[in-house]
């Protein structure tokens, strides 16, 4: 007699990037075929999540991008009863690719069958303001200074992102902040850009980190030295090719807690933007070792 189907629960993100490329009922069958028989809960938008995932156990696959899945990642913290499984429909997807869950919708859901949870961390951010958590990365400089320019909650543009690069590249002054690593202070020469890295990349594939493992109870530190700063297309080049943590004015440092000199400065945590009212202070940012469980997909 066949064994029935795990019970389960797909939301899935219809406002997601590429939500083309997998419906609800292909995404269904396809969990059937990885012995899942999910519930479709469908979403477009985050506060959704919010409101229903209190009524959810065991087993939510999410299909959706980066911002759907953060919305429900963060109400799931700490809760042995959900186990998270990811299907990319985003327009970046870091965090599907940071955990071998990228590739065409579908085929990731089948991979699902014989998949084990395993603990994925999340990244704990205080400051002036109060505390946040991120799944990707949190930091100040030239990305969060493009993120409060651009405004990424508004509708995508290209040409806005664009401009707020140029705002940014043309009006950003060079952050002189001491930093520590797990209470030890280090060379903090005046930084171009400071991110605090649980996955590889963020943003709109910003790959700045390519060691960085969101399972390893680790979070990496990098920085880009505005006294060795080098042309922008070699930076460009560099993140599509995996290879930006080798350059010479990029440095970078693992480590499970880290200060930042609070400024005033804007700080990004994830695509949230922060600043502090009342400046002078540090912003803690710390890892939360294996806060979520997350299916991750055999090799």
């Amino acid at each position: 007699m066949p064994t029935p189907a795990r019970p389960a629960t797909l939301l899935y993100n219809a406002a997601a990037g590429s939500q083309r490329r997998a419906s609800p009922d292909a995404l269904h069958h396809a969990l059937l075929d990885a012995d899942y028989d999910a519930e479709v809960w469908l979403t477009t938008r985050p506060e959704d999540v919010v409101e229903r995932l209190p009524h959810i156990t065991g087993t939510l696959f999410i299909a959706g991008g980066d911002g759907t899945l953060r919305a429900a990642a963060l109400h799931a913290l700490h809760r042995p009863d959900l186990i998270l499984g990811v299907l990319p429909l985003g327009t970046a997807n870091n965090v599907a690719r940071a955990w071998s869950a990228m590739g065409d919708p579908l085929e990731v859901a089948r991979s699902y069958r014989d998949a084990a949870p395993a603990p994925f961390d999340v990244g704990r951010v205080r400051g002036q303001w109060g505390e946040d958590h991120f799944l990707e990365a949190c930091g100040c400089g030239l990305f969060a200074e493009v993120l409060d320019d651009y405004n990424p909650h508004a509708p995508k543009s290209p040409v806005r992102a664009l401009g707020s690069i140029f705002e940014a590249l043309t009006t950003l002054h060079p952050l002189g902040v001491r930093v520590t690593v797990d209470g030890e202070a280090v060379p903090s020469p005046p930084a171009l850009l400071l991110e605090v890295m649980n996955t590889p990349s963020t943003g709109n594939g910003l790959h700045l980190a390519p060691q960085a493992t969101p399972g390893d109870g680790r979070l990496d530190l990098v920085r880009v030295d505005a006294t060795r700063h080098l042309p922008l297309f070699q930076y460009g080049r560099a993140m599509l090719g995996g290879t930006f943590d080798t350059l010479p004015s990029v440095s970078t440092c693992p480590g499970r807690s880290f200060t930042v000199a609070d400024h005033g400065q804007v700080f990004h945590v994830d695509t949230e933007l922060r600043r502090s009212h009342e400046p002078g202070g540090t912003v803690q940012i710390d890892v939360v070792p294996g806060a979520l469980s997350v299916l991750r997909p055999r090799p």
